[in-house]
């Protein structure tokens, strides 16, 4: 058996970790970022901690927040109707899984043309995507690495799954700080995910030794971090934990 790994070309961990976002984007030759973000975290200020950095080492940028829970065809179509109209050339996602499933999308559609139910399926792609960089704010889908983009088809009312290796985002970052406002049930709820793909992994028969190798780690944090990071949201170094466990499961699944 042949086993392909597809990952990010570079991530960033750790507490003060946006504070790499401007040199990033300057050193990628960002001109116009489209930032992607779940509209809640716009409202609570939390896209701001992004959108600031941007504005304060002059990259410019359009904010895109017309995102659902499960993003649709129609949320990917008028992205990237937006994205070209306002001449972005790179993308930001901000949020969880919803928000980078969009933006994989939308520098899909930007990279390749046509709509998003044509690339249904695995590898079907031909252009490199835009350029992505994926920042979390929970702990649980791993979307920041994966190769999986999950949008929902409401005239066939099905979620189509677009897996191929181009939507991997190249520029991963989890900054603990900006998960702290997770409330204790969604802390949960997505740390049990991540844990979900871990044993997934490490119980299916494509297992491999890279794979079991970050599904055992991050079955060993999450078990031992989830609990910590559901009693105090306020305590970074389990969150900070349970970003590493998510990645882990992402890399492993």
């Amino acid at each position: 058996m042949v086993n392909r790994i597809v990952l990010n070309t570079v991530s960033y961990h750790g507490k003060g970790a946006i504070a790499e976002i401007p040199g990033i984007a300057k050193r990628e030759g960002f001109a116009r970022v489209f930032v992607c973000s779940d509209p809640s975290l716009v409202k609570f200020g939390v896209t701001a901690k992004v959108t600031d950095l941007l504005e304060a080492n002059g990259i410019a940028y359009t904010l895109y927040s017309n995102i659902k829970p499960n993003p649709t065809i129609e949320n990917v179509q008028s992205g990237v109707k937006a994205f070209k109209e306002q001449g972005c050339d790179s993308i930001i996602s901000l949020g969880g899984g919803s928000s980078h499933d969009c933006a994989k999308a939308i520098g899909l559609i930007a990279a390749n043309g046509g709509e998003i139910y044509d690339y249904e399926g695995i590898d079907i792609s031909k252009n490199k995507m835009v350029p992505l960089m994926s920042i979390n704010t929970t702990a649980g889908t791993a979307s920041e690495i994966t190769r999986f983009c999950i949008i929902t088809d409401t005239r066939r009312k099905v979620k189509m799954a677009i897996l191929d290796w181009r939507v991997t985002p190249q520029i991963a970052i989890n900054d603990p700080v900006l998960m702290k406002g997770m409330p204790p049930r969604l802390t949960a709820a997505t740390g049990m995910d991540a844990l979900t793909h871990a044993i997934e992994a490490y119980v299916s028969s494509a297992a491999n030794p890279l794979t079991d190798a970050a599904a055992l780690q991050a079955i060993n944090m999450i078990q031992k971090y989830l609990p910590k990071a559901v009693a105090n949201g306020d305590y970074l170094y389990a969150r900070d934990k349970m970003a590493y466990g998510q990645y882990l499961a992402g890399i492993a699944f």
